[in-house]
Formats: C-alpha cells, structure tokens, sequence
C-alpha cells in the first residue's frame, strides 16, 4: 500500500451521488473506497468498522443526525477521519463550514472540485481534529455558537450574547451585542436548534432568551411585555403566556 493511500468512506442517501465519487475516485491511485454509507445510522457503524482516512458527507440523510454521529466518534475513537461535506445547500451556507470544515462541496460538483477536495484532505491528514469538532458543536442539534454574516464574511458569534430572534419574511434576525444579523434559516428551524432551557418561543414571531429578560410586564388582554437587556420591548401572545410563567423569572 502506498504511504499516502487514503481510504475513503463515502456517505450520501442518493445512490447517484454514491457512484458518481465512486468514478472520481477511480482516477486517483492513492485513494481507496472502504465503504458506503446512504443513513446516519450506517454512517455510524462504517466509522467505527472501516476507521476511513477520509469522508464524504452528505450533511442531510435520514436515520441519525450526521452531526450527533461525528461528535460521539469524535468522543469514542478520536481522532475523526478528515471530512468533507457535501450537500445541495446553497452557497452562502457553505461559508459558514469553511471556518472549520476540510472542505464542502456543493452539489453537483465537477471532478476537479472533488480532487481539490482531497488535496486539502490530505494536507489536513495529520492535524488535530479540534476544528471540526468545534463545526460539530456549533452547526449540530444544540450550537454553542451561531455563524452569521457580517459583511461579506461569516463570523461566530456566542449563543450566549443572543438577546432575542425575531422573524423576517420567511427567515430570521438575531440580535446580539446591539447588532442585529439576518439569517437565511426558519424560525422553526432555528427554535429546534436552540437549548429550550435557555430559549422561549413568546410569539409566532420572537424568540427570546431567558437571562436576557430584565423585566415581565402585564399587558391587555392576558398578555405580558418583556423588556430585554438591549432595551427592547417584545410582547408576549396569549397562547404563549402560559409557557413563560413555567420560568418562574
């Protein structure tokens, strides 16, 4: 075998995608695929049997959370396999992995963009793993950080500084450190990413963060208003009321 052979797990539900780097692989001598995954359940099971020098994955596929499976082999094997994302996500999203990820292709992708992939795979090979582990938390189920836009880059910004979320047409703004950052993500979305034990949906169109909530104020109605760190006001729907006197604040 040749000193800088890689093998190659390949992850993505789509059998297309599966054959189609199982093609660009073939023209590149140092490198092996040891397997396939098409679930985040056999993702799981392929990291643990086929400890590959590098991944492909696909960031969406059914069965369990691609993020939760890397954080618990990150814990149970350290270290990861370098990986690669890859999803159909458009491209501002990508930016935000490019912080910590090896790489992120955007399907499709072209052969030379698969091969520039694993250039920086391998240039990566021998590194700590420790930025990807970061990208698991902030980018997984409960993100200690968000990545938000500010200019033309992407920067972290603390879970913690966030003051409320309030919706904007289809997506949201967060508001933190007097600054407010539009993000092209749902409310849904982002509800179920955020610790419930820390978050609260007051209003179809708010989310607030309990340390940041000053004062709760009786409005018309059966309503309350908040006044939050930052000085804003948020008011309260009646359907939510309950959900905030469970705070006991």
């Amino acid at each position: 075998m040749q000193p800088d052979r890689l093998r190659l797990l390949i992850a993505d539900d789509e059998p297309l995608a599966r054959a189609l780097v199982r093609q660009y692989a073939s023209t590149d001598a140092g490198l092996e695929v040891v397997g396939e995954a098409a679930t985040g359940d056999e993702l799981s099971d392929a990291l643990t049997h086929e400890r590959p020098d590098v991944a492909l994955v696909d960031i969406r596929m059914p069965g369990a959370d691609v993020f939760d499976v890397l954080a618990d082999a990150a814990a149970r094997q350290p270290p990861l396999p370098a990986v690669i994302f890859s999803t159909a996500f458009d491209a501002y999203a990508v930016r935000a992995f490019e912080l910590n990820a090896v790489d992120y292709l955007i399907k499709p992708y072209s052969a030379d963009r698969f091969r520039e992939a694993l250039r920086r795979a391998r240039r990566h090979r021998a590194d700590d793993d420790g930025g990807l582990v970061r990208a698991i938390r902030d980018l997984g189920p409960r993100p200690e950080r968000l990545l938000v836009p500010d200019g033309r880059r992407m920067i972290p910004l603390a879970i913690e500084d966030v003051v409320w979320i309030e919706a904007e047409g289809d997506y949201v703004r967060v508001h933190a450190g007097g600054r407010g950052y539009f993000l092209t993500r749902t409310m849904k979305e982002l509800e179920s990413r955020l610790d419930p034990g820390r978050f609260l949906r007051v209003h179809r169109s708010a989310i607030v963060q309990a340390s940041h909530i000053r004062e709760v104020q009786p409005s018309r109605g059966s309503r309350y208003r908040l006044l939050l760190s930052d000085g804003t006001t948020v008011i309260v729907s009646r359907s939510r009321a309950p959900e905030l006197k469970k705070w006991k604040l």
